[in-house]
């Protein structure tokens, strides 16, 4: 018996064959041998109902090590440790594989009275040489609520209705699988980015749940390489059960609380954040000047805004990023200094990855380009074939943020922050993967060098995401408080929302609406109300509603 407290609510045991974490609401117990190979969940209880969901023979992960499969039932249990802070309970298991020097290290998070489990899977290179990892499966499970043959599945942020077999996709940040006669359902999360996430209910093997990341053999497919000495770690992943009527119950009560309190938004850690937000963008796009944001600025003070954002057209060539004095002869922080002087706080808005090809950055470094197939400088962003021009989308070219570019943006934007003294910084336009070009060949780069991380076009996805993640950490390591807004377009698809981006963003700029009133903030309500099962809401922006309509009738 517990003596303390948080150890009765959280709960793990230890036997000589198997270790189990648990809280008052779940229970996931592991079996494995200390003599041979095997570690796998045994059970995964709903103490709300005392069913076991998970099945004989689960291979608990699964991920291709310089392409043999490497799962639990191939890999030794060395060791476990129980770590607890606050009321997270932490389980570390760490496997041998059959690669001398090569070990997985599981990571299990059970949270005080929310029925679910966390977990993360990381790759130890001890090796001496470099190992390449692909087929990611974090969860590998046999896995059914109650029946296997009665289950609905309900996705695209809770919103839409199949059966089983099911696949997720982009949309796919929580996928909810349901058995009405029993009453009980069960909710998949994946916090992988973009188009790299992956989940699949019984697609390849009936009753075997997989989440993780897109395998080799897919568009986007997750890759890397693992340097000896270094340690890979992969997205989270959860499992939440629960038992209601109604299906629609799984996504509130303690899903939300994990969400608010465990998952990492965000948002969800800035004291404060502005309501009322004005972007340039719309109608004035790229033409804007001194007189024309003062002119603007004058007529919000009255309004109640809170953050004034100068959109694309500040700076004479993406890339370089250096104002344009022609429109701006007091400099532009002159600019922001007037509009804090009306009572709002100031944002700024900066290609993540797109820049001019006529830029210094571009011409000084070709070898920092993503390239096409052909070996072309690309365009990401979209199918555009201007080589002329200054404004946002002319002559543009995509940079890797898995070159020194990384640190040249980055300094870029810290800098300006500093300057500027401003409280918002919005990364736009594609990096990776297009939102609006739909061919899967025209997505990550093909060309390797000695100033890129990756040696091929896969590996080029899950380091550009990764790296974009970096980025935004590093912002906000180097300036607490400031609020970062990670357009769709940056993250690849449109109108995309993921708990991937809302880790390391505070806000998703969801997607940009021109209708006017009534349809216009109609649309918007709908959109956010189809996503606000699984995204918080308060992080999602929808932008290009106009605020001075004259007739509201």
């Amino acid at each position: 018996m517990f003596l303390l407290l948080d150890l009765v609510t959280l709960g793990a045991h230890t036997q000589p064959d198997s270790v189990t974490i648990e809280n008052n609401t779940v229970a996931r117990k592991f079996y494995f041998s200390k003599d041979s190979a095997g570690f796998y969940t045994k059970t995964f209880i709903n103490k709300a109902t005392s069913e076991n969901y998970v099945n004989p023979s689960t291979e608990e992960f699964s991920i291709r090590i310089n392409d043999s499969v490497i799962n639990g039932l191939n890999s030794r249990y060395v060791r476990h440790s129980i770590k607890d802070s606050g009321d997270v309970r932490v389980l570390t298991v760490t496997l041998e594989t059959p690669f001398p020097h090569v070990g997985i290290q599981l990571i299990y998070e059970t949270y005080a009275d929310i029925p679910l489990v966390r977990k993360q899977l990381k790759v130890v290179n001890k090796s001496s040489g470099a190992v390449t990892l692909t087929d990611l499966d974090i969860e590998n499970l046999r896995f059914q609520v109650v029946d296997k043959l009665q289950n609905e599945v309900h996705f695209n942020y809770g919103s839409n209705i199949t059966r089983i077999p099911y696949k997720g996709d982009y949309n796919d940040a929580a996928i909810l699988l349901y058995n009405d006669a029993a009453a009980q359902g069960a909710i998949f999360g994946n916090e992988a980015p973009g188009v790299l996430k992956n989940t699949e209910i019984y697609t390849n093997i009936h009753g075997c749940l997989q989440i993780g990341m897109r395998h080799i053999d897919e568009t986007f497919p997750f890759k890397t390489r693992v340097q000896p000495g270094e340690i890979f770690s992969s997205p989270g992943t959860f499992i939440y059960v629960f038992n209601s009527p109604n299906w629609q119950d799984g996504f509130e009560g303690a899903y939300k609380d994990f969400v608010r309190k465990y998952l990492g938004v965000s948002l969800y850690g800035e004291p404060k954040s502005p309501l009322l937000l004005y972007d340039t963008w719309r109608p004035f796009q790229d033409t804007l000047d001194e007189k024309l944001i003062k002119d603007c600025a004058d007529h919000l003070a009255a309004a109640g805004t809170d953050l004034f954002i100068i959109d694309a057209g500040w700076y004479k060539y993406s890339g370089d990023f250096i104002p344009d004095s022609s429109k701006f002869p007091n400099g532009i922080k002159a600019v922001c200094d007037y509009i804090r002087s009306k009572g709002m706080q100031v944002g700024i808005w900066f290609t993540v990855a797109g820049v001019n090809a006529k830029s210094k950055i571009a011409q000084r470094h070709p070898d920092w380009l993503i390239k096409d197939k052909r070996g072309r400088a690309a365009n990401l962003h979209s199918i555009s074939s201007d080589k002329d021009g200054t404004g946002w989308g002319a002559a543009l070219k995509t940079m890797s943020l898995g070159s020194p570019y990384y640190d040249y943006i980055r300094d870029c934007i810290s800098s300006y922050i500093k300057e500027l003294g401003v409280t918002y910084v919005k990364l736009d336009l594609s990096m990776v993967v297009s939102a609006y070009v739909h061919q899967p060949e025209l997505s990550g780069d093909y060309e390797t060098n000695g100033s890129k991380l990756y040696r091929d076009h896969a590996s080029s996805y899950w380091t550009i995401y990764e790296r974009c993640q970096q980025l935004m950490d590093d912002l906000h390591s180097a300036f607490p408080g400031i609020l970062i807004d990670c357009t769709f377009e940056t993250w690849g698809r449109y109108n995309v929302a993921d708990y991937a981006l809302l880790e390391h963003a505070d806000y998703d700029w969801l997607a940009n609406l021109e209708f006017e009133p009534p349809l216009g903030p109609i649309t918007i309500r709908q959109m956010n109300y189809d996503r606000y099962r699984v995204m918080p809401a308060g992080a999602l922006l929808v932008g290009n509603q106009n605020i001075d309509i004259d007739d509201l009738n």
